[in-house]
This record gives structure tokens, sequence and C-alpha cells, in this order.
């Protein structure tokens, strides 16, 4: 396959990742992507070969939407998250600053949309200097940040005091600087 060919596979699972609660019709697809009907009709009828997408068929007309029952389009949702908070510069920003920054919530679990907030849970010495990262941060992405930050003893004394939001972390989280610190 062409290069050119594979950005434009790319450009139009990307409508998928980024409204994955929104259900399409074929040809609001293709005037949405800017393709030919057949181009679009194409990419979907791959998109259902992966299990990428679902189908849903009414009389003549043919509806599509993410398929968040498939693990490996979670995980390309997933993957395509942390890419676009690693393209931002928030981690490398973050990496100076803190022992470890774990992603947690709907975006580690792949179910965020455009209304999710992104959770993080961070374990720094500096937390005000953390915070202000976060909050210069704030303007580059188009979901709230949700930062909580620990030192590393308060994030230890998580695991006693507030067990059920630790476990979540540690259980479902993805370490973006450092390690998931258990």
């Amino acid at each position: 396959m062409k290069k050119g060919y594979n950005l434009l596979v790319l450009d139009a699972l990307k409508f998928f990742i980024e409204n994955p609660y929104e259900e399409i019709h074929l040809r609001e697809f293709s005037r949405r992507l800017g393709i030919s009907p057949n181009s679009a009709n194409r990419f979907l009828d791959l998109f259902l070969s992966e299990r990428f997408i679902v189908e849903r068929r009414v009389a003549n007309l043919r509806y599509f939407s993410s398929n968040l029952k498939s693990v490996s389009f979670r995980q390309i949702k997933i993957a395509y998250s942390v890419k676009m908070i690693e393209d931002s510069g928030l981690i490398d920003s973050l990496s100076e600053v803190s022992f470890s920054c774990m992603m947690f919530g709907s975006y580690s679990k792949g179910t965020n949309d455009f209304s999710s907030d992104l959770d993080l849970v961070i374990v720094s010495k500096d937390k005000s200097k953390v915070l202000e990262i976060i909050r210069n941060y704030q303007r580059k992405f188009n979901n709230e940040i949700s930062p909580h930050v620990f030192t590393s003893l308060e994030w230890k004394k998580q695991k006693v005091e507030n067990r059920a939001f630790y476990q979540d972390v540690v259980s479902s989280g993805i370490a973006l600087v450092g390690e998931i610190l258990i």
C-alpha cells in the first residue's frame, strides 16, 4: 500500500477514535472526511472486517459507530490519546518535576470522548510547580485536565485512606512518567 493511502486510512479511523459514541451514515462520513463515497465505503468495510466499528442497518441505510467492545480498537484509542499528550509536550514538562505521572480513568480504558477529562495522578516533591505546568498546558487540550498531585508519602497513604481510588489508578493506570507506583 502507498504511504498516502495509509494516512487516509488513519484519518478515517481517527473519526471513530475522536467520536466513539457518534453514529454516522456512509454519505455523512464521506462528506466530513472530504472523500468520495466509494473511498468511504472501502474504509468502512475495512474497519468492519477488523471489528473496529459496528454497523446498524435501517432499510437501505448503513450507520456506523465505534466498537468499544473491541479490545484492539480501545488499545488503538489509548495509544492515540497517549500520542496526543506526548506531542503536546506535557509529558516532557512533567518528567522534569515529578517521579511519576499516571493516566487513569476513561483515557486509560479507551472510553474517553469529547466531554471526558484527562485524569492524572502525579507524584512530585514540588506540587506547586506541577500545578503551574498543568495550568499552562490546559489551554492546549480540548478536554479538562484533572490533576491529583501527591508527594511520595501522601501517595503511599492513599493505599489505606482512599483504597478504591488507589486501586483504580494502580490497576488501570498507564505510566506517562516513571512507573506505576505501588
